[in-house]
């Protein structure tokens, strides 16, 4: 019998090699496979960490490991790279999703039982949701949608990004209909900022960082307010950062002047 580890790891190969043969088909099998690895990366998501899931876990346990591959897979569809550098990404893509697929296990065992490695798991899963972000929203911006179908997406991704960063703070304790409240709010500001940002002349990296910087803000705002410890300062220290990256921005981008 497989060990969870083990299921991790092979879901995380079988993954890889599937991203990793995109850029061989032509444009219209690309597509078809794309959309087999995004739904395989969630059922081989489920298979790994196999346990007792409520209808929330179903959804918040998986976010991450299926944008992480549509991430790479969008990468893969968009840029012509080399075999090294794809080699390199794969390898990469691996590593990442097993340590995402640990920690999500972490959580899963800890709606159970208090294990010491949960605060752990809580780090790695809010820098991967930074991470995810930066990279999905680039990718996303990088299509060349109108800015409605850019705005609407990101809005909706970005309500499942603040459900399992969320849902990460007190597990079972936390109630879903809270969180979902919390989710659509945090989505229908990013999608708004998403909306605004289609308009600035900026490369798809600077949006990303941009998108990625407004889930730090938002996300951490929420989660003190979930805690009940949101103080002045802290909205503040949020408010700052914001205000950094949007200056940023400003200074670094071309207005065609």
């Amino acid at each position: 019998m497989l060990t969870k580890r083990q299921k991790i790891s092979i879901s995380s190969v079988l993954l890889a090699s599937g991203i990793y043969a995109l850029p061989i088909l032509d444009e219209t099998a690309r597509l078809g496979l794309l959309s087999a690895i995004l739904v395989a990366s969630y059922f081989l998501s489920v298979w790994s960490i196999y346990g007792v899931f409520s209808p929330f876990e179903l959804v918040s346990l998986f976010v991450l490991p299926v944008i992480l591959t549509a991430s790479f897979g969008l990468f893969f569809t968009q840029f012509e790279v080399g075999m090294g550098t794809r080699l390199i990404l794969t390898l990469i893509f691996i590593a990442v999703m097993y340590t995402i697929l640990l920690s999500e296990n972490i959580f899963n065992v800890s709606t159970e039982r208090n294990i010491p490695l949960v605060r752990a798991a809580r780090t790695v899963g809010y820098l991967a949701t930074l991470f995810v972000s930066f990279a999905f929203f680039t990718l996303l911006f990088g299509l060349g949608l109108n800015s409605f179908v850019f705005a609407a997406s990101a809005s909706i991704i970005a309500g499942l990004l603040f459900a399992q960063g969320l849902w990460q703070i007190e597990l079972k304790e936390t109630d879903p209909r809270s969180l979902v409240y919390y989710s659509l709010v945090g989505g229908l500001i990013l999608g708004e900022v998403a909306w605004a940002l289609s308009f600035w002349p900026l490369e798809p990296p600077k949006v990303g960082l941009a998108a990625a910087a407004a889930i730090y803000v938002l996300l951490g705002i929420l989660q003190h307010h979930i805690r009940e410890n949101l103080s002045k300062r802290m909205v503040f220290e949020y408010a700052f950062v914001a205000a950094a990256v949007v200056f940023l921005l400003m200074i670094t981008t071309s207005w065609g002047v």
